[in-house]
């Protein structure tokens, strides 16, 4: 039953996310900006939750050791895709008026910070050496691959100008797939 909730309740951390995506587009409520770090807290939460209940953290010298240093490495790509190579007080404190961010990461694919989340969950299932981190890794991931082409496809074209040019060149998730030259032939 416990993991049942704590699934729901990462699930629905995507729906905060969403809610506070139209909000951007729509009113830009300061309230409703608020959703985005509930959703995150409460993603992390459980998470944290997740790997306390059902994982046995091995030491740092062992082959498990190396994959904890894999989700380190991981959650510093998903938190500077996110907080850093973007402005993060335009993104997430104004809410609208963004400059589209091309370049370093987000010149490689629209949506770096996907594969930090998904490195976490995967390099903490096995450091972790729990199943049910694994698990709860491929749901959320699949929901974040899902919030990501519903930003892609509903809010961003809408929030940035140029947005629609962007995904002509850049791929959406796999660096190196179905980019264009300027000359409209692929690559």
């Amino acid at each position: 039953m416990a993991v049942k909730y704590l699934y729901l309740t990462g699930m629905a951390s995507f729906l905060l996310f969403v809610i506070n995506d139209i909000n951007q587009i729509r009113d830009n409520k300061s309230v409703f900006r608020l959703l985005f770090p509930a959703g995150a807290a409460s993603l992390c939460y459980v998470s944290v939750k997740i790997g306390i209940i059902w994982g046995s953290p091995a030491s740092l010298g062992s082959l498990r050791g190396l994959a904890a240093v894999g989700a380190l490495l991981s959650g510093g790509l998903m938190i500077y895709a996110l907080f850093f190579a973007i402005p993060a007080g335009e993104v997430y404190l104004k809410g609208s008026g963004q400059e589209l961010c091309t370049s370093g990461l987000y010149g490689i694919c629209r949506h770096p910070g996907v594969w930090g989340f998904g490195g976490i969950y995967f390099f903490s299932s096995i450091w972790l050496k729990s199943a049910e981190v694994l698990y709860a890794g491929l749901i959320f991931t699949a929901c974040n691959i899902a919030y990501s082409w519903f930003q892609d496809k509903k809010i961003f074209p809408i929030l940035f100008e140029g947005y629609d040019d962007y995904r002509k060149t850049v791929p959406f998730l796999i660096p190196g797939t179905g980019r264009k030259r300027q000359d409209g032939n692929s690559r």
